[in-house]
Parts: structure tokens; sequence; C-alpha cells
């Protein structure tokens, strides 16, 4: 079997179908060809970091606000720095709050309530996201 790269090889050999039939050969191959793809677009991936350091009294001053918010503290030092340039962040108990009215609206539908209720709390919930979204 010609192979046109030593990657492919190696993939095949370790597969144990170098010298089987033609289609688990040809499966391999498949199989190699979808993590080859998967891995060039991770690695092709434009990601940028950013690294910077801090005294430990203010490492221990994030770490305790990320604690209060309830997030580690690299994704609270990600989200505050996104938000000083314009970029909102999800503000987790906002969203749990419209999410707790749709679900009120919900029930009060499933039990044969009156639609009142049911949109009262969906204009709420509506609300509460526009405010949330700052449209």
């Amino acid at each position: 079997m010609k192979t046109r790269s030593r990657a492919i090889y190696d993939y095949l050999r370790d597969a144990n179908v170098l010298h089987g039939n033609k289609d688990a050969i040809y499966q391999a191959k498949l199989e190699y060809r979808k993590r080859y793809k998967r891995d060039w677009k991770k690695r092709a991936r434009p990601i940028k970091e950013i690294r910077f350091t801090v005294t430990l009294k203010e490492f221990e001053r994030i770490k305790a606000k990320a604690i209060e918010a309830g997030i580690r503290h690299t994704t609270y030092a990600r989200a505050v720095a996104l938000e000083s340039i314009g970029c909102p962040q999800l503000n987790r108990d906002a969203l749990l709050q419209a999410l707790q009215l749709v679900s009120m609206a919900s029930i009060a539908v499933e039990q044969g309530r009156p639609s009142q209720e049911a949109l009262v709390l969906l204009r709420e919930s509506e609300e509460l996201l526009i405010t949330y979204l700052k449209i």
C-alpha cells in the first residue's frame, strides 16, 4: 500500500490496519483526515493572550471579588477588562431572574390560570432582558 505522508503511515500502523483489508484502511484514512482537519482548525484559530502580573495584595483583592461574584479569579479579571471597553459580560443573576419569570409564566399556562398572569410575567422578563442587554 502506498502512502504519501509519514504521518498517515504511522496512524495506519498504530491503528493496526496497515495490512488489513481495503475497507478498514479506507475507514482509518477517513478518521485520520477528520482528526487532521479538527487539529488544524484548533491550531489556526486566532486566539490572543494577555498576560499581566499583580502584587500579592492585588491578587488577594481580585480573588476576594471573584469569590463574591461566584466565579474564578481569571474569569473575573477577563470580565472586568472586557467591561471596561464596553463589552458587557453575562450577569448570571439577571439571567436567572428572567429564566425564573419565563418558567413561572409557563407553569401558569400549563395549570390553566388566566393568560393575563402569564402575560404579565413574560412582560416582566422581557423588560428585564431589555434592561440587561441595554437595547
